[in-house]
C-alpha cells in the first residue's frame, strides 16, 4: 500500500596485508559480509572483534569518546546441554479479545508456524491464481518486479502490476513476466488491484478505489488511505497479460454503483476472488465467488478510518458465472442475502438485499477465502488494520460452508508485526490439508508516527512473504519446544554473518534444530572457508533483556569452534570456551541479565584443519525461560 523507502548508510572498512582483505559492509537492506582469500593470522581476530563492535556502536559518541568503560569483561556460567529435538513448529502467543463474537473452532485448536519461509520482490498485493498450466498468475503494485514499476496511488497516473509465479516449491519460486495496466483513479487518488483470477485462458484483474490520500494527518495521528472506495470492475486479458482490455467501468461509475469519496460506507470495495483451486476446480456450482470487507453505517459517530483498505465491520459475499460477458455486468451477479427458515443461503439479484456472512464491528478488514479440498473446509483470512499505520491484528477462521457459520482457528495479535493482504494459495496445500503456506506483505509503514514495528515472524517484510503453517487438531498435543518459545528472542533478530558457504543459509542458525551435515546440511550455517575470522551477529529492532545463550557447533567431525567471544551492544564481552564437538550437545552460557540491541559471537579459535567453521544453532533467551526451568 505504500512504497518502501530503501537505502541506508554504508560503512566500509578495509585492511590489506599480505593479500588478506577484510570487508565489513553495513546497510539497512543487507547483512554484514566478510570475505577472505587466505585465512588471516590470529592477531587479525581482534580486528574482526573491533569491527563487529563498531558496527553496533557507530553513532554512539559517548562510547567512542570514552564516556563509558570500553568493553568490560563479564562473568558467566557455562554448562554442556543436550539439544532438544528439532522443533516442528511454534505457536503465536495471543488469544482473541474477550468481546470477540466469533466462536472458537471445535476441530482446529491451534495454528503452528514451522519456521520455513521465503520472501520475493519489493512489491505488495499478491493474490496468486492457480491456472491449468500449473503457473500462478497474480496482480501486484507499489513496487518493482524485474525492473517493472507499478504505483497505484497517484491519481490519473495510477497503474497496477501483474506477474507470473513459477515453481512447485514455495521456497524456490520465480516471479517473471511482469507488466502494468494503466487506469485513472480520478476522482479518487488511489486505484489498487484486488480481485485476481486466471481461468480458461482468460486473466481478470479487478480494481478498487481509495481516498483521500496515502498519507493523512488527523488529530495527531497518521493514516494511510482512511476511506475505502468502490470496486470498479475488471481489466481482462486473453493472451496471458501481453495485452489488456480496459475495464468498461470507471471510479465515478463503478460496477455496483457505490461511492466512498467522502468517507461514506462501502460494502464491496477491496473484493477478492475465492480460491477454489486450479481453474475453479472446487467451486460448488462452477461460479466465481468474491468476498469483500465493508461497513453498513457511518461516517457519523464512527472512528476515523472506520472503513478503509484494511479496516471494516463486515464481510460480504457475491457470485457470478465466469466469462468475459459476465464479469463486468452488474446484472449477472448474485449477492448473499441471509438464510431462509431452514438455514439455507439466500442469493439475490438485488444489491440492496446484501447481508454480511461475518460481522465484528471495528475488528474486521481485508479478507480472503480459500477452499481446502482435502479437509473440505473454507479458511478465511482477515486483517484488522487498527489505525491503518500501526500494529495490525490478523486471524484465521474456518467453516464447512462458504456462507458460514465461521469459527475462530487462531487470532494473531500484531502478526507481522504489520502484516496485511493475507491469503492461502491453494497451489501449496498439502495432500492431507493440514499444511498450508500463508502469503502476505508486511511493514509498509514500519516507522510512521514513531512506531517501532519489527519483523515477526522472521521473514516478514515488504514484498511477497510466504510462511509455512500447520493446523493443529483437537486430538493432537500442542508442541512446546524451547527452540520456538517466545522467550527465544534469537528468532526475532536480524541475522548477519561473516560469510555463507554456497550450499548453506544464515537463517538456519535459528530454525529450531541443532542438526547439520551430513544428515541435514540445510539446518545449519557454515562459513565459506573461514576459521578465526568468522562471526555471527543478531540485531533486534527494539532492545531485549537476555540472560542465557545456547551455542551448538556444527555436528560433523571436521569443523569445531574451540574458542570464541560474545560481544554485546552495551560494550561488555564474554570469553567462550570450546563448544562440544559432535552431534547432540551444545554449550549454555548464563550471565547476569542485560539489555542489548545486538550481540555478536566471534570465533577466535578452531580445531586444526577446520575447513568451514560455523554453527548448527544459536538461541538467546530472555529471563522468563530460566524462571520456568
Amino acid at each position: 500500500m505504500g512504497r518502501r523507502q530503501k537505502g541506508g548508510s554504508l560503512l566500509l572498512l578495509r585492511e590489506n596485508a599480505e593479500d588478506r582483505t577484510l570487508d565489513l559492509s553495513l546497510s539497512c537492506e543487507e547483512s554484514i559480509t566478510m570475505g577472505t582469500r587466505k585465512r588471516p593470522r590470529p592477531e587479525f581476530r581482534w580486528i574482526v572483534i573491533l569491527l563487529v563492535m563498531l558496527t553496533g556502536l557507530l553513532g554512539r559518541s559517548d562510547f567512542l569518546c570514552g564516556a563509558e568503560e570500553a568493553a568490560p569483561s563479564a562473568k558467566a556460567v557455562f554448562r554442556t546441554i543436550q539439544a532438544p529435538p528439532p522443533a516442528k513448529y511454534f505457536t503465536w502467543p495471543s488469544d482473541p479479545p474477550s468481546d470477540c463474537p466469533i466462536p472458537r473452532s471445535e476441530d482446529f485448536i491451534e495454528l503452528g508456524f514451522t519456521g520455513r519461509h521465503a520472501e520475493y520482490t519489493w512489491a505488495d498485493t499478491w493474490y496468486p491464481s492457480w491456472a491449468a498450466d500449473d503457473r500462478m498468475y497474480s496482480c501486484f503494485t507499489d513496487g518493482r518486479v524485474e525492473g517493472v514499476v507499478a504505483t497505484s496511488g497517484n491519481g490519473d497516473k495510477a497503474v497496477v502490476g501483474h506477474a507470473v509465479i513459477v515453481g512447485d516449491d514455495p521456497l524456490h519460486l520465480q516471479v517473471v513476466e511482469p507488466g502494468t495496466i494503466p487506469g485513472s483513479a480520478l476522482p479518487y487518488q488511489g486505484r489498487y488491484p484486488s480481485a485476481n483470477l486466471y481461468y480458461d485462458g482468460i486473466w481478470y484483474i479487478g480494481t478498487y478505489c481509495l481516498a483521500p490520500a496515502g498519507r493523512v494527518t488527523r488529530d495527531g495521528g497518521i493514516y494511510n488511505w482512511p476511506w475505502l472506495g468502490p470496486f470498479v470492475g475488471f481489466h481482462i486479458s486473453r493472451d496471458g497479460g501481453k495485452t489488456w482490455f480496459p475495464c468498461p467501468h470507471t471510479p465515478a461509475k463503478p460496477l455496483f454503483g457505490e461511492s466512498g469519496l467522502e468517507g461514506q460506507p462501502v460494502k464491496i470495495g477491496a473484493a477478492h476472488v475465492v480460491d477454489f483451486g486450479r481453474e475453479l476446480e472446487h467451486s460448488p456450482d462452477g461460479k466465481v465467488y468474491l468476498v469483500s470487507h465493508g461497513a453498513s453505517r457511518g461516517p457519523e459517530n464512527r472512528r476515523f478510518a472506520y472503513n478503509s483498505w484494511i479496516t471494516g465491520d463486515e464481510i460480504y459475499l457475491l457470485r457470478v458465472s465466469p466469462g468475459i460477458e459476465n464479469m463486468n455486468d452488474p446484472q449477472a451477479y448474485e449477492f448473499y442475502a441471509g438464510e431462509d427458515a431452514s438455514g439455507n443461503p439466500i442469493w439475490s439479484k438485488e444489491f440492496d438485499r446484501i447481508r454480511p456472512i461475518v460481522r465484528w464491528d471495528d475488528n474486521m478488514g481485508c479478507v480472503t477465502i480459500t477452499y481446502n479440498a482435502p479437509l473440505k473446509r473454507y479458511f478465511m483470512c482477515v486483517t484488522d488494520g487498527t489505525n491503518t499505520t500501526g500494529f495490525f491484528n490478523s486471524y484465521l477462521l474456518e467453516a464447512e460452508r462458504i456462507t458460514g457459520p465461521y469459527r475462530m482457528v487462531k487470532y494473531l495479535r500484531h502478526f507481522g508485526e504489520q502484516a496485511y493482504f493475507l491469503n492461502l494459495p491453494s497451489r501449496f496445500i498439502s495432500p492431507d490439508g493440514r499444511t498450508m503456506w500463508l502469503c502476505y506483505a508486511a511493514n509498509f509503514a514500519a516507522n510512521w508516527g514513531g512506531n517501532k514495528i519489527g519483523s515477526n515472524p522472521p521473514g516478514s517484510r515488504y514484498g511477497m512473504c510466504l510462511q509455512e503453517i500447520k493446523l493443529i487438531g483437537r486430538d493432537e498435543p500442542i508442541e512446546r519446544s524451547p527452540w520456538m518459545s517466545a522467550q527465544n528472542v534469537a528468532r526475532q533478530a536480524k541475522i548477519s554473518v561473516s560469510s555463507v558457504h554456497p550450499d548453506y543459509r544464515a537463517e538456519a542458525l535459528c530454525d529450531g534444530s541443532a542438526a547439520g551435515f551430513p544428515e541435514n546440511p540445510a539446518s545449519e550455517w557454515a562459513s565459506q572457508g573461514e576459521g578465526t575470522t568468522a562471526f555471527v551477529r543478531l540485531t533486534w529492532d527494539s532492545p531485549v533483556i537476555i540472560e542465557s545463550i545456547w551455542l551448538f557447533d556444527r555436528p560433523n567431525q571436521l569443523d569445531q569452534v574451540t574458542g570464541g567471544m560474545l560481544v554485546f551492544s552495551d560494550g561488555s564481552t564474554l570469553s567462550v570456551p570450546a563448544l562440544p564437538d559432535g552431534p547432540g550437545e551444545g554449550l549454555e552460557v548464563r550471565f547476569t541479565p542485560r539489555q542489548v540491541s545486538w550481540l555478536a559471537f566471534v570465533i577466535t579459535d578452531v580445531k586444526p584443519g577446520t575447513p568451514n567453521v560455523g554453527l548448527a544453532e544459536i538461541a538467546v533467551f530472555s529471563a522468563a525461560i530460566n524462571e520456568s526451568q
